[in-house]
């Protein structure tokens, strides 16, 4: 696993304890490792490339970013999410994941409980006997959410759309994981294959979406 925190309030690292002081945000951005044909995870590739981005912004948003690879396994995927909230107590959680079908930035609405019959890298399942079937939902305004990134769809070279429809696997999966908290705004975005949309132009409207649920988390406060 892999895990890069970037400050953007500071310059140097002697800094880190004012740094510390003055964040305003704790934003944390999940992306997936390789499993079947993706021996390179897009929503990672890209992911990983948010501290340098975040870097252009200025210390005006005071955002302390931790991004983290995950690995595509039910087991992990549940500790993983309990394990970073927390250690982080994030306000924003993010999800990132790669479509097949995706020829855009899809933001999911919601996720589904169970219904995971597709094993992970493991070969593993979750356990869903006796389970009620539960939809999540995120508060996140989804709707605003793809038009901030469609208005710049012309500079950033990027656009989304919305889904209801997570695909029942990893990605809904670790969705509904940090819904079940409640307490930040979560959001899951599915990303297109390498071949379609390249790392940097996905973390181009990634990072537009991250701007938007943080300039709103920051108005709530």
């Amino acid at each position: 696993m892999t895990r890069l925190s970037f400050y953007v309030v500071v310059q140097e690292s002697k800094n880190s304890f004012k740094m510390e002081n003055e964040v305003r945000l704790t934003v944390l951005v999940t992306g997936f490792g390789p499993f079947g044909s993706h021996k390179i995870n897009a929503s990672w590739e890209a992911v990983k490339q948010l501290p340098e981005l975040f870097k252009t912004l200025g210390d005006s948003m005071k955002i302390n970013l931790i991004v983290e690879e995950i690995p595509v396994a039910y087991k992990q995927v549940s500790f993983k999410v309990k394990e970073l909230w927390e250690k982080y107590k994030p306000s924003i959680i993010m999800h990132v994941g790669v479509s097949r079908l995706a020829t855009c930035l899809v933001i999911e609405r919601q996720a589904n409980n169970n219904g995971y019959i597709k094993s992970d890298i493991f070969n593993n399942c979750p356990e869903e006997e006796d389970i009620d079937s539960q939809i999540l939902k995120t508060t996140c305004d989804v709707k605003k959410i793809c038009e901030a990134v469609n208005r710049k769809s012309d500079e950033i070279n990027c656009k989304a759309s919305i889904s209801d429809d997570a695909g029942r696997y990893l990605c809904e999966y670790i969705y509904y994981q940090s819904l079940s908290i409640g307490e930040p705004q979560v959001l899951f975005v599915h990303v297109p294959d390498l071949h379609i949309y390249p790392s940097s132009k996905t973390a181009q409207g990634i990072l537009e979406i991250l701007l938007f649920l943080s300039k709103t988390a920051i108005e709530l406060k």
